[in-house]
């Protein structure tokens, strides 16, 4: 298969993993809860905008280290975030090789979109590459960390990719948010079920988005609880494949 075909089989096929919403929220109570849709998007660029659609888990563990992905390529970040975990004990450690492996790829990836896929490199542009979220717990401390991957352009027109890491205090939503940015205070989860509730509160989230968005983010929903001592499936789609 020729680098064009590959570089387009990518480009196409992988451009709506964007589509997804999750969201991490460490609590009052200090456990960290994730609510992640599960909706895997694939458009084939043959003239109709087809689609294809598979179920999938997006919250992902090595040992007591997880993460969550949206982006570009989404294969690839699965398999360089498992294996920056297993060689990095240290997590930002780990966050390091792992954001250098894939700064690696996409550079050469867009590389190759500039030149062949012009008007889906200018998407790039725009939206950036992916956003991965790794989440636990050090010392007994809840630790969440995203870093976004961005492709630009420099003065000479050159491509170039970068990555920001970013420490969360709080929440963080990858993928899919302004309808939960932009919605209004009736439609949002009370401080109550936030306060009382935070496993409904960060579900009612990606609901947001999946009622405004059906194409892109969709139920079953999976939730899960870290605690310092361990975690919890709360809710696990059992039929979601692997990829």
């Amino acid at each position: 298969m020729n680098k064009l075909l590959i570089t387009g089989l990518f480009v196409f096929c992988s451009l709506n993993c964007f589509s997804t919403c999750i969201v991490i929220y460490i609590a009052e109570n200090g456990n960290i809860y994730v609510a992640a849709d599960s909706r895997r998007t694939f458009i084939f660029n043959d003239g109709k905008d087809k689609r294809k659609f598979e179920s999938i888990c997006k919250i992902h563990n090595v040992g007591n280290n997880y993460f969550a992905i949206s982006g570009i390529d989404d294969g690839c970040l699965l398999k360089a975030a498992n294996k920056a975990l297993k060689q990095n004990s240290n997590i930002d450690a780990a966050i390091k090789s792992f954001g250098n492996t894939m700064l690696e790829r996409y550079t050469r990836l867009m590389i190759d979109t500039k030149i062949f896929y012009p008007d889906k490199f200018k998407h790039f542009l725009k939206d950036g590459l992916a956003s991965v979220s790794f989440f636990g717990f050090q010392n007994g401390v809840p630790n969440v960390i995203d870093i976004e991957f961005l492709c630009c352009l420099d003065k000479n027109g050159k491509v170039t990719t970068t990555y920001r890491i970013r420490p969360i205090f709080e929440i963080t939503v990858i993928g899919i948010s302004r309808d939960i940015t932009n919605a209004k205070r009736e439609d949002l989860p009370t401080a109550a079920t936030r306060e009382q509730n935070p496993e409904l509160y960060v579900e009612a989230l990606v609901k947001i988005e999946a009622k405004m968005q059906p194409l892109a983010v969709s139920e079953p929903i999976d939730l899960l609880e870290l605690m310092p001592n361990g975690s919890i499936w709360i809710r696990k789609n059992e039929n979601a494949v692997s990829y």
